[in-house]
């Protein structure tokens, strides 16, 4: 019992200062950390929250019946969904230095599909988000949703607050006597950027439960993922 406490209080700390860390940077409004420990502390937790998380959820999502977070039968839409946020989060990480705004705006609009998918996940497992801290072991991926949460939040901020050099990428713009849109919209404020990455966002979604139901899920089997499941906050049974 002693080993049992012992082990959830240093990963309640771990949760602690991962989560205290993320929003310092954001305050701070500096994405590098300024000790190597912590920022190699959060590259590793991001690689747990965003990747190993997911994975462990989905192996052994059904293991503890009778509660189970997802149906299993409608399982394909939201893997796919989850694939294509993790994706953009991990491509946003590896171009962050990309002057090519087409491929900052779609990874923005997969970080937003992420954003929104893990913030009714989160909500989803409230009830059992207590057991995956005692036991982390057991059930640690019960968090993934938040923290993955916050790690794209951080990300998204980071990835869109470049400044763009409009003097270097369109050398011809007053011949041309146009800014391509790709342009104009990093010239918006954050905030706007982020309200208009939410309408492309939902497409995205589209064009995944279309392809879902191509392959033979219902046509709202993103929603049935989480409704048809037993014991959560979505569950209708």
């Amino acid at each position: 019992m002693e080993l049992f406490i012992l082990l959830a209080g240093l990963y309640m700390a771990y949760l602690i200062f991962v989560i205290i860390t993320i929003l310092m940077t954001i305050s701070r409004g500096e994405k590098k950390c300024r000790n190597l420990f912590s920022e190699w502390l959060l590259i590793f937790s991001e690689i747990v929250f965003t990747i190993a998380g997911p994975i462990i959820g989905f192996l052994r999502f059904d293991k503890f019946q009778p509660d189970i977070p997802f149906s299993k039968q409608h399982l394909p839409v939201l893997l796919l969904v989850v694939l294509t946020s993790s994706t953009s989060f991990w491509l946003a990480r590896f171009t962050h230095k990309t002057s090519n705004l087409i491929v900052r705006i779609l990874c923005s609009i997969g970080l937003i599909q992420g954003i929104l998918l893990c913030f009714i996940t989160t909500i989803h497992f409230i009830p059992f988000m207590p057991l995956g801290i005692i036991y982390p072991w057991l059930g640690f991926e019960l968090l993934s949703p938040l923290i993955a949460l916050l790690f794209l939040i951080r990300e998204i901020y980071f990835y869109n607050k470049v400044t763009i050099d409009f003097s270097e990428q369109l050398p011809y713009r007053n011949e041309l006597g146009f800014i391509p849109l790709s342009y104009q919209l990093f010239k918006l404020p954050l905030f706007k950027r982020f309200v208009i990455y939410i309408i492309p966002a939902f497409a995205l979604l589209l064009i995944q439960v279309l392809i879902a139901y191509g392959c033979g899920q219902d046509i709202d089997a993103l929603v049935k993922v989480f409704t048809h499941s037993q014991g959560f906050i979505f569950s209708n049974n």
